[in-house]
């Protein structure tokens, strides 16, 4: 019995003297109200609007010249054929945050909605990826750095 006692006290102790952190998030229109005005906003959405569209020109041409080495529209209607045959087809997208950096460099995280069907059970189904968009101003020029789909 007195064991019992001594673990439910060592249980309620643990509980009680655990640390916590409160994080306060800012609601959706603080955050995104001032960064929908932006052109590095804008270039994003264009380069997402390209991506449903299937237009490889549209995406690539934003792109900054070093990178379309990289990624030319070729490359671009493999790769995308790829995503939409693993993640299926890509029919929305969200803006989620513009990550802080002490650099010039604006990281922006949007929410990909796509939809694909179920292969056992031709079912639809919908789920999201992530797209990361580095863009950085030079020459008074918009640039971007790099583009990730997580």
């Amino acid at each position: 019995m007195i064991r019992k006692a001594f673990q439910t006290a060592a249980a309620c102790a643990a509980i009680l003297l655990a640390g916590c952190t409160c994080v306060r998030e800012l609601p959706a229109r603080e955050v995104t109200r001032e960064e929908q005005q932006t052109p590095e906003y804008e270039l994003a959405k264009e380069m997402l609007l390209a991506f449903i569209r299937d237009d490889a020109s549209g995406f690539v041409r934003r792109m900054s010249p070093k990178n379309t080495e990289l990624l030319n529209p070729e490359r671009f209607k493999k790769f995308r054929a790829e995503m939409v045959e693993n993640r299926g087809e890509p029919v929305s997208f969200r803006y989620l945050t513009t990550l802080e950096m002490p650099v010039p460099f604006k990281p922006q995280i949007w929410a990909v909605r796509m939809k694909k069907t179920n292969q056992q059970n031709g079912k639809e189904f919908y789920q999201e990826i992530l797209f990361r968009v580095v863009v950085a101003r030079a020459d008074g020029k918009l640039h971007v750095i790099s583009v990730n789909f997580l």
